[in-house]
């Protein structure tokens, strides 16, 4: 029983002294060697755009809105307070593409609606960043902030499907991203929020994942409502 209870007790200091190291580690309070890191980043997105065409145009029996892909490159700014803790702006350029598709009926005949939209935009995210690990081997970054962006260009194009008249009709259609049009954008400006986590190795190598969701309604015309969302996989590299 006396071996039992010492083992016991050489166990519990053994545990509870591994804790506090690791603890120590992956929570590193110290201050960092430089205030200000600079680094870039290139990546992949991939993009949709919430609709409520079901509610504002008459007769919608389906819709669909579907992901399609895009490219985002940038940089951003590290404002080191602690080992564990950073303050990070940016400045990205994306391209953002999503398809959408309408089934609808007059009461006697269906037609259908297939688009793909697309745009460019800016945008700039400020980020708060817990770090958790060894800087000078690994850490991850566990981020969270909002963003602010700006689009331009782009397109929305259409192909229309009618067969009112009794025979199929197919009408192609394009029509500017951001303008009055009845598809189309009516606001440049968005913002939102932005998380997700990243791992930084040897203070240099970055990849990360991220998802953002606009909160303002970027489609106001006809009462149209739209939100953006996105998903961002990135690599980089920090000086």
């Amino acid at each position: 029983m006396k071996r039992l209870f010492i083992a016991l007790c050489m166990a519990t200091v053994a545990i509870f002294g591994g804790s506090r190291l690791n603890a120590q580690t992956i929570f590193d309070t110290g201050v960092p060697e430089n205030l200000f890191r600079f680094g870039v980043r290139l990546g992949f997105n991939t993009s949709n755009l919430t609709n409520n065409y079901d509610k504002v145009m008459s007769g919608v029996e389906w819709k669909d809105n579907q992901w399609r892909g895009g490219f985002n490159a940038g940089f951003v700014v590290d404002i080191n307070f602690r080992n564990f803790f950073a303050i990070q702006p940016g400045a990205f350029i994306y391209t953002r593409k999503n398809d959408y598709h309408l089934l609808y009926t007059d009461g006697h005949s269906l037609s259908a609606i297939n688009g793909t939209q697309k745009a460019n935009f800016l945008q700039i995210p400020i980020l708060a960043s817990l770090r958790l690990g060894v800087p000078q081997l690994a850490q991850v970054h566990i981020d969270c902030g909002p963003y602010f962006a700006w689009g331009w260009g782009g397109s929305n194009k259409y192909k229309k499907y009618d067969s009112s008249t009794g025979e199929l009709v197919v009408t192609n259609g394009k029509q500017p991203y951001f303008g009055d049009s009845t598809f189309a954008l009516s606001d440049r400006y968005d913002y939102g929020l932005k998380s997700g986590v990243g791992v930084m190795a040897m203070e240099h190598f970055y990849v990360g994942a991220h998802y953002q969701y606009g909160f303002r309604n970027v489609m106001k015309g006809n009462g149209q409502k739209g939100h953006n969302k996105m998903w961002t996989f990135s690599v980089g590299y920090n000086f």
